[in-house]
This record gives structure tokens, C-alpha cells and sequence, in this order.
């Protein structure tokens, strides 16, 4: 199979997310808690898959997002991105009408390495970041108890590793036993979960044939 084009999916899926703002040392950082692409016209209330990855990127709110905090969030539409893209062709493969993307940071930052930079000030002074600390677990819950699938899908991100681990999610290539459900393509030497959207248009293929494949597995023929 090949890939859909982008203009098609937009006819098909739309996206909202949950956005908020946190301030630290004086700077603001836009945050992301949940992402949902959902098909257009469906009225279904469970999730077909959740998807975890490391971070939000460079992800943005399609309007002008007024300064909130996390214990005000709303859903707003979202400007989709390239590997929701991705995504959706995996929901078209599948027949999927809902899915929702959770990240080990919320942090909006398209680039690893400030990424990586601005998530080491958060850890140093202890301040939330992540639908997996602790303080979210009711949240964190709600979402994976309702959805059908969960996958993994972080990529090569030494922060992805390390916080995998910090979180009690996957470790040395493999999920904890909380997470033994999830489905992912992991890399087979360097045991990291593969990202959705590799650089090369028929890897990108690749793992969409290998996604479809795991997560046809047990089910009835």
C-alpha cells in the first residue's frame, strides 16, 4: 500500500488538543497534553488507540490559545503535523475513527536538543511535565482504560529512553508489566520503539505494514 496524501487525510481527520502554559524560572512554555485526531462525522466515544511518543514537537493550536493552566485546559483545534499524518494513514489501514496521541513531555519544542535542554531545567526544579508523573495518574488512567490499543512509538531520543525508564513504561526493549499490552515495532539492536515517521518514505511504509501486522496479532482470523 502507499501512502495517502496529506490534503486527502484533512478532508478525512481533524485534530484537537489540549494546550496550556507553564512558567518556569520566569519563561513560559506552551504545553500539550493530549492530541486526538478523530474522523470527521463520527460520534464514537471510544478510543481506538493511544499512542505515546517523546514529545509534542512543534506542534500549535490552529487559533490564538489563551494563556491557561493545566487545571484549565480545553480542547481546541490543532494544526496537524507530519507524523499525525502518518498516523492517519495507519487509522485508514485500521478503519479507526478516534485515536489519541500522549507524550512522555508535553513540552512543545521541535527540536530534540532544546527540547532535551529545557526538560533537564523542569526536572531540576521538580515541576510536572509528563501524563505519566505521578500527580496525573487519575487523568493518565481515564484515557488508556478507554482506549482499545496502545502503542509505543518514541524513537531513538536518548531523553525518550531515560524517561521511559523514569516512568515506569519500557526499559532495555521491553514494557513493563503495567504496559505488557502496548504494541511496537522495537528496533532490534538498539531496542528503542520505532517512530512513526522514519526520514524515508518507504520506511515510513515499512512501518505501517509492521504496525498493522502487530496489532493484528491474537485477533481472530
Amino acid at each position: 500500500m502507499t501512502l495517502i496524501a496529506a490534503k486527502h487525510l484533512k478532508e478525512i481527520f481533524e485534530v484537537n488538543a489540549k494546550f496550556y502554559h507553564t512558567e518556569l524560572n520566569g519563561e513560559k512554555f506552551l504545553m500539550r497534553r493530549d492530541a486526538r485526531i478523530t474522523r470527521k462525522g463520527t460520534d464514537q466515544d471510544k478510543i481506538d488507540a493511544v499512542v505515546v511518543m517523546i514529545n509534542p514537537g512543534s506542534c500549535k493550536p490552529s487559533a490564538v490559545l489563551k494563556e491557561t493552566s493545566s487545571d484549565k485546559m480545553e480542547m481546541v483545534p490543532a494544526n496537524p503535523d507530519q507524523t499525525q499524518y502518518q498516523l492517519m494513514n495507519l487509522m485508514e489501514r485500521k478503519n479507526w475513527d478516534v485515536m489519541v496521541i500522549l507524550n512522555l513531555s508535553d513540552i512543545c519544542e521541535g527540536n530534540l536538543q532544546k527540547f532535551s535542554e529545557i526538560e533537564k531545567k523542569f526536572a531540576a526544579k521538580k515541576e510536572s511535565h509528563s501524563i505519566f508523573q505521578d500527580e496525573n495518574v487519575s487523568a493518565r488512567n481515564e484515557l488508556l482504560s478507554n482506549s482499545s490499543h496502545l502503542i509505543f512509538a518514541w524513537g531513538t531520543s536518548p531523553v525518550a529512553k531515560r524517561l521511559a525508564k523514569e516512568f515506569g513504561l519500557f526499559s532495555n526493549g521491553t514494557p513493563t508489566k503495567k504496559y505488557n499490552h502496548m504494541k511496537a515495532w522495537v528496533h532490534p539492536e538498539k531496542l528503542f520503539p520505532m517512530h512513526p515517521r522514519p526520514a524515508l518514505i518507504k520506511s515510513r511504509v515499512g512501518w505501517l505494514d509492521t504496525m498493522e501486522s502487530l496489532l493484528s496479532e491474537g485477533l481472530p482470523s
